[in-house]
């Protein structure tokens, strides 16, 4: 991604001027992990913040009996990592897909935002829509299905393009949905078989939003 593509995207993810975008820019590095790549360990010290610029980043926490729990999904446009303060972190946050990201230590965004109200203002915005995607993945997991929570988690990832590409990892999709790989592999299949969706090595694509939607239940 080249400084104009950063710049856009930080304008769009903030809802800043560009002048505001430039110096997040200038105090923030690019780096990009694999897909399964551990950005930092339940239990470490976390000292940065990250953006997603593409790809996904999931927050996974290792429970007593050793069952790995989705706490949280990020994707474009989305902030983690610790702040306002360096701290320990809660969960291991590993990247799904070929994650990009523009990374920041937490002190220097800290600094940033004493200095620049227009960024503060729209980290607050982001931070908001965060909470309220948390809020529909609570609710989901008290008042869906399964699949219901498979399909829920496939249309908030689509967007209103209603594509995904590269296609989704089934297994992280699974987890998103708090459900197991052979559920989810299995609700995917039945969409397929009923052209609900198309899929291939390169994306997939919802053919009938409507009926899809109908099957979030």
């Amino acid at each position: 991604m080249d400084i104009t593509d950063r710049l856009a995207a930080l304008e769009s993810f903030f809802a800043c001027s560009q002048t505001d975008a430039e110096k997040l820019n200038a105090a923030m590095s690019f780096a990009t992990y694999r897909h399964k790549d551990i950005l930092i360990h339940q239990g470490d010290i976390g000292a940065k913040l990250w953006i997603v610029l593409h790809g996904r980043a999931q927050l996974q926490i290792i429970g007593i009996d050793g069952q790995i729990q989705l706490l949280a999904s990020h994707g474009p446009g989305e902030l983690f990592g610790t702040f306002p303060h360096e701290q320990a972190v809660i969960s291991d946050i590993t990247a799904q897909d070929r994650l990009s990201v523009l990374e920041i230590p937490t002190a220097k965004m800290t600094a940033l935002l004493q200095e620049e109200a227009g960024i503060g203002s729209g980290l607050s915005k982001i931070l908001g829509r965060q909470y309220n995607a948390v809020l529909d993945r609570m609710a989901a997991r008290i008042t869906l299905t399964a699949n219901g929570r498979v399909y829920a988690e496939l249309l908030r990832t689509a967007g209103e393009e209603g594509r995904i590409s590269p296609p989704p990892v089934i297994a992280a999709l699974a987890l998103s949905a708090q459900t197991t790989r052979e559920t989810g592999s299995r609700a995917i299949s039945a969409l397929e078989r009923r052209g609900i969706i198309q899929r291939d090595e390169e994306r997939l694509k919802i053919v009938s939003r409507g009926l899809l939607e109908e099957l979030v239940i």
